[in-house]
């Protein structure tokens, strides 16, 4: 056994996801288009909000730049486009300048210190975002007071206490600071030769990697939302764990009657601060958590290519993954499994006495 004795450079929020996340999950510009149409009418559903009502409305949205786009394509009157990337913004104000396009205003900016010229928001579209903030208070107290009146926020966040996210919190602690996405491409593509699944390795080096990342409750942005006086819906399911097929992520609307009525006093506690994922585990969890913890602070012991093959083969536990039958050359199909939780947590603990095994020899 041996340990490498270089760290790799810290990555950097205002160049990680250009470079090293979207570069995979957008790598087909027409299927990353068709998918956020998808995503954004499937959102705006879940709140009962229609296409028809977003005619005559100023959305503020903050990302890669693509639901930008779609935005626009349902008839918003005007899109404000944030990233903390140069390289988002130039790909965006290329498109809007190619298309002639006139109503999306987009520029470069850390959320959490300006809005840029973002102001009059009817919708502020908050997806994927929030639980990579280090300052949240900062974002919510510019974002606020730029509301309009009778506009909406809506967030959706990173759920503490699902398998995915529960799995990826203890994941971290091996890979930050130590590992970087050449090495977690190494390690898939040795795992998974045949074929190359950009949306799982992009959200394996997003989960991984990413510098900042959180996971919340539902309760915290109700309690915000009731100490500000704002209206709000949510229809997550309350639960502290559940390891069954339950979204990694969940949504919530705030209502804002009028911005000027918001109390600035009122601090943002709730929402400011992450829920740490060692609330009332099950004696089972616990045990499993305690297991995986051991395997994760022993691999500082062996070379970076060991660790990186370790962790990239847990995470195939994390997330769906493109199946490929490499005999055939097709595309392998799964059917559901009623027993989920069960099984998760049973190939959980198999894997880390196969893993622990391995290393040893």
């Amino acid at each position: 056994m041996w340990s490498d004795p270089e760290l790799p450079a810290q990555l950097a929020m205002t160049e990680f996801y250009a470079e090293h996340v979207h570069s995979h999950i957008h790598a087909d510009p027409q299927q990353t288009l068709q998918k956020y149409r998808r995503r954004i009418c499937s959102e705006l559903a879940k709140f009962d909000i229609s296409i028809e009502q977003l005619r005559d409305k100023t959305i503020l949205d903050i990302g890669s730049g693509w639901q930008a786009i779609v935005f626009q394509e349902l008839g918003c009157r005007q899109v404000y486009h944030l990233d903390i990337n140069s390289k988002h913004v130039d790909f965006l104000n290329r498109y809007i300048a190619e298309n002639g396009i006139k109503n999306i205003i987009s520029e470069q900016a850390d959320i959490s210190c300006s809005l840029g010229s973002a102001h009059h928001i009817d919708l502020a579209f908050v997806a994927g975002v929030y639980h990579h903030l280090a300052d949240r208070e900062g974002f919510l107290g510019k974002l606020l007071p730029n509301m309009a009146a009778n506009s909406d926020i809506l967030f959706r966040v990173y759920r503490a206490g699902t398998w995915s996210r529960w799995l990826v919190a203890m994941l971290r602690t091996a890979s930050i600071g130590r590992l970087t996405p050449e090495q977690l491409l190494s390690a898939y593509r040795l795992l998974h030769p045949y074929a190359l699944d950009n949306q799982f390795v992009g959200d394996l080096i997003d989960d991984l990697l990413t510098p900042q990342w959180l996971a919340f409750r539902p309760q915290q942005f109700i309690a915000d939302a009731k100490r500000l006086q704002l209206q709000w819906q949510c229809s997550a399911a309350a639960f502290d764990f559940d390891f069954s097929d339950q979204d990694e992520n969940f949504r919530v609307k705030w209502h804002i009657d009028d911005p000027v009525a918001i109390n600035p006093s009122n601090r943002l506690i709730a929402t400011g601060q992450a829920h740490t994922e060692n609330a009332m585990p099950t004696p089972q969890i616990a045990e499993l958590a305690g297991k995986l913890a051991k395997l994760l602070a022993s691999l500082s012991h062996y070379p970076k290519r060991d660790a990186a093959t370790v962790l990239v083969a847990l995470y195939f536990l994390v997330r769906k993954h493109r199946g490929v039958d490499a005999y055939r050359g097709q595309i392998a199909d799964a059917t559901s499994n009623p027993n989920l939780a069960d099984w998760r947590i049973a190939q959980l603990d198999h894997s880390l006495t196969y893993f622990r095994d391995w290393l040893s020899q």
